[in-house]
């Protein structure tokens, strides 16, 4: 088999505490841990902003990474400051300052890379290599910006998690942020020997997209559907779960996350007389999510709604296991990896009908409409006030266990794929 190098820059580039949990890192992680078990010749590398090159590094796996599963092996303190290198429109000022602005931050980061031990990176020409990336279509477009002006050209596989700030950009609620995505998203789609995706739906999005002139012209595009699979992890449990009976919501609690639909459905529950379990939101801080749950009219809540932030891979795997169910009442996702770990647990979930979360979620989730809060209600209300139901529905998971994926399947089909 050809060498597949597999990038590890979304975790050497976005090391901090803010998103070392956060879905994309976690993907590359996982399938990278198993990537280095299996019998197949894979090296893993990361892309220096300040030298505009790919190092081949040795990560750190299991128990001798910090995060549990997986690291670069490279120092925190060489983390870079990255700043875009390309724009989708032009803009006179920026467009003059932007090169001293991206010079003064080559010397930042040369500095900082000092800091990386003599012999414990390497630099990799990758003309003509396998080059697999699962990190965000920004980093990608940035390195392949860079080696373009490199001359560099490696047979790139980019998988892709969304397509969903295109929905915003094809509608007249454009922002920078969708711009800014679609414009990524055309640097990596034309870079592409091959194109991956996380989802069926994920897979369709693209298609519908490139049909529609907001995307360029694709290569063939293969679906490879992520895991359901948390895998237990040595880290200290530090963050733990109320005593109380609780359900869980997990993620960044953006907008389409729809935190209200949750909200409202307690709100249902206390109107009626119902018992009211309480909620967890476990994930990166967002403002927003805290103002929004201390507004007056949730007086009704206080004390029943509890933030944990960052909780690392043990703590989650705790938080799961001891709730009623998890909820995800999102718009849109691209597949939706916390409700398929609450599957791989036996734990109930309840999902919205979103087409990406049917697909994770199949004949073992209960399906509600985002704008429908009452019938989450009712589901919530049944699980927290009826044991048997509770019994039967975890039952009902368990014995589905089969169905599900694992993160093993998961860089199986990627090396197929890849190597095909």
């Amino acid at each position: 088999m050809a060498t597949l190098y597999y990038d590890l820059s979304e975790l050497f580039l976005a090391s901090g505490q803010k998103f070392k949990y956060y879905g994309i890192s976690r993907t590359v992680m996982e399938v990278g841990f198993e990537l280095a078990g299996m019998d197949a010749d894979v090296r893993f590398v990361i892309f220096s902003p300040a030298h505009g090159r790919f190092f081949e590094v040795s990560p750190r796996l299991g128990a001798a990474s910090p995060t549990g599963v997986m690291d670069p092996n490279v120092p925190p303190e060489a983390t870079p400051k990255r700043m875009r290198l390309s724009f989708p429109t032009r803009n006179l000022l920026r467009d003059i300052l932007h090169p001293g602005v991206i010079w003064g931050l080559r010397q930042i980061n040369l500095r900082r890379w000092k800091s990386v031990p003599s012999g414990a990176v390497r630099e990799v020409d990758l003309s003509g290599q396998n080059l697999v990336a699962l990190g965000r279509p920004k980093i990608m477009a940035d390195y392949l910006t860079a080696l373009d002006r490199a001359g560099i050209t490696p047979r790139f596989f980019p998988l892709l998690h969304d397509m969903i700030p295109l929905h915003e950009f094809a509608h007249p609620s454009q922002s920078m942020f969708s711009s800014n995505f679609a414009h990524d998203n055309h640097t990596v789609i034309a870079h592409a020997a091959g194109l991956l995706a996380n989802s069926d739906f994920t897979k369709s999005e693209i298609e519908h997209f490139a049909a529609s002139g907001h995307l360029p012209a694709i290569p063939p595009v293969t679906a490879i559907p992520l895991a359901h699979e948390l895998r237990v992890t040595q880290e200290p449990v530090v963050k733990t779960p109320p005593q109380a009976p609780y359900v869980i919501c997990v993620g960044t609690l953006t907008g389409r996350k729809n935190l209200e639909c949750v909200v409202d459905a307690l709100m249902h529950l206390a109107s009626q007389g119902r018992p009211v379990p309480h909620l967890v939101l476990a994930g990166a801080r967002r403002k927003r999510a805290e103002q929004y749950i201390d507004r007056p009219e949730f007086a009704a809540l206080r004390g029943k709604i509890h933030m944990l932030l960052n909780p690392n891979q043990s703590e989650l795997r705790a938080l799961y296991q001891n709730a009623l169910a998890l909820v995800i009442p999102s718009r849109m996702e691209g597949w939706g990896l916390p409700l398929g770990e609450a599957l791989w647990l036996g734990i109930p979930a309840l999902a919205s009908s979103a087409p990406a979360l049917r697909e994770a979620g199949g004949t073992l989730a209960q399906y509600f409409d985002p704008d429908d809060p009452q019938t989450l209600a009712g589901y919530m209300d049944a699980l927290h006030s009826d044991p048997a139901h509770l019994a039967d529905v975890k039952t009902r998971v368990a014995d589905g266990f089969g169905q599900l994926r694992s993160w093993s399947d998961v860089a199986r089909d990627l090396v197929q794929t890849v190597t095909a």
